[in-house]
């Protein structure tokens, strides 16, 4: 038994001459053997329980968590108090697995939100922009004491009480503590911070970086230009790093191996679902809804209880498909990838929930892409309803508008921009169909394959000119036609 899988509540033990005794309520976070977090009480306070699993490396990251906090003190940015340093001892029905296990106890925040539960509720441009200018006030703080928040993203930041507060000190670097950044080095901080943010409220930055210069008092025409430099080249590192981590066993995904099979999954997508799905994937396809039943994949739609997925499986043809296939990534891992690229990129695409390969060996077969399956309005029937008012239809055109000019910023092509592969949800664009997408490292070979994307997508409107026209005013033209 793990303690992850331990009845909630229950308790634990610290080794403290004071009250030792320390009840688990509610896990807020599971990072498998590695860290645990729990909500919980001790000496009748609300307490945030911090376990650190991992046998070879808990102590080093327990200290430097400790040293973080401290160093987040010293330069009079908010964080949770730190209650306790220490470690457990035992631990109801687990004794023997906890004794030893560093821990760290912080005061609960009441009715704390992270800063991108914040941001992803804000409805204006005015509320993200006077948000953004507060969560660059304690980054600057960091700054100016020298030191830096090396994993600086919108979920290390806690909103409670109109107050935030920064959390993860294990991330803490304080290599230069007490000397200020200097502008580079700034610069390349921060742009870590925007590269969270989806690409389409880059405008915001400037106001941003500006209100963050005035904070530190430096040039803030000299940061903003560094960090149009720096940005790019940040939200790549960035979008392959989350994309690797989309293969592997973490946090968000587990990969799972077994004799002719590989299988990727979301790990809060686990249940007697998914577990149909892995046992066998044709099976259960077969329980489903036929979308579309063609040589090259089939396509499925299942709906149990309170899951509603689309299963795409890629087919083998024949021998001679199956040995041109079988070296390559199936085209369920390809889209696998792709999805968790658009999703790292802010654009909407439904989510995905498993990728399962049939392997011989080392040789690749069928593949399986399984994703949410949302409800949305055929683009083509959109724009040839005579009943959908101008100006509806003029915010749709713009938004495919946005959209592209948004895959030219990171060089990503689609590689079928046929209509079918676009749905409406409140007139914003879905992307579907991501086995031919791809994000292009080479300048000179996006330019090419965009204009065949651009191409394609004017094709879907040869029955209304003035619509095609349209488009073909306003997309993005990467090269002379």
């Amino acid at each position: 038994m793990t303690i992850s899988s331990v009845t909630l509540p229950f308790f634990v033990h610290l080794k403290s001459p004071e009250d030792n005794s320390i009840q688990c309520e509610q896990l807020l976070r599971n990072l498998p053997e590695k860290r645990l977090v729990y909500k919980g009480s001790w000496q009748q306070r609300c307490v945030v329980i911090k376990m650190f699993l991992d046998p070879k490396s808990a102590r080093r990251h327990w200290a430097r968590e400790r040293s973080g906090v401290e160093a987040l003190k010293d330069a009079h940015v908010a964080t949770p108090e730190l209650l306790f340093s220490g470690e457990l001892v035992s631990g109801e029905l687990v004794s023997g697995e906890l004794a030893g296990t560093p821990v760290l106890i912080f005061a609960f925040l009441p009715c704390a939100q992270t800063a991108l539960e914040v941001w992803d509720n804000l409805t204006t441009l005015e509320q993200r922009a006077d948000f953004l200018q507060q969560l660059v006030e304690p980054v600057a703080g960091l700054h100016e004491a020298g030191l830096v928040q090396e994993d600086l993203h919108l979920e290390n930041f806690l909103v409670s009480g109109q107050k935030i507060y920064a959390i993860d000190g294990d991330a803490i670097g304080t290599q230069n503590q007490g000397k200020p950044l200097d502008l580079k080095s700034s610069s390349r901080n921060l742009s870590l911070f925007f590269a969270q943010l989806p690409p389409k409220f880059d405008f915001l930055m400037e106001t941003t970086s500006l209100h963050y210069a005035h904070q530190r008092n430096i040039d803030g025409s000299q940061l903003l230009a560094q960090l149009q430099l720096d940005l790019p080249k940040t939200r790549l590192r960035r979008s392959r790093k989350y994309i690797k981590k989309c293969y592997r066993t973490c946090s968000e995904f587990v990969r799972s191996e077994r004799t002719g099979q590989i299988s990727i999954f979301r790990r809060d997508a686990q249940g007697e679902m998914l577990n149909r799905l892995l046992e066998d994937p044709d099976a259960f396809m077969r329980s489903g809804t036929i979308l579309k039943a063609g040589r090259s994949s089939t396509v499925v739609r299942v709906h149990v209880d309170d899951c509603d997925w689309v299963i795409k499986r890629y087919n083998i043809k024949n021998p001679c498909h199956a040995l041109s296939r079988c070296f390559r990534p199936t085209r369920a891992w390809i889209s696998w990838g792709n999805s968790h690229l658009l999703k790292v990129s802010g654009i909407a695409t439904p989510r995905a929930i498993a990728m399962i390969e049939k392997r011989i060996g080392p040789l690749r077969s069928t593949g399986y892409y399984v994703c949410d399956y949302v409800a949305g309005v055929n683009v083509e029937d959109f724009f040839q309803d005579a009943t959908v008012d101008a100006p509806d239809k003029k915010q749709v055109a713009e938004s495919f508008v946005s959209l592209f000019d948004l895959f030219c910023k990171l060089n990503i092509v689609h590689g079928d921009c046929k209509a079918t592969n676009f749905i409406l949800q409140e007139n914003e664009p879905w992307v579907l169909d991501l086995d031919a997408m791809q994000e292009c490292s080479s300048p000179a070979r996006f330019k090419k394959l965009f204009q065949v994307d651009r191409q394609r997508f004017l094709r879907n409107w040869q029955s209304q000119p003035e619509l095609q026209q349209w488009f073909d005013e306003q997309l993005p033209v990467t090269s002379d036609e």
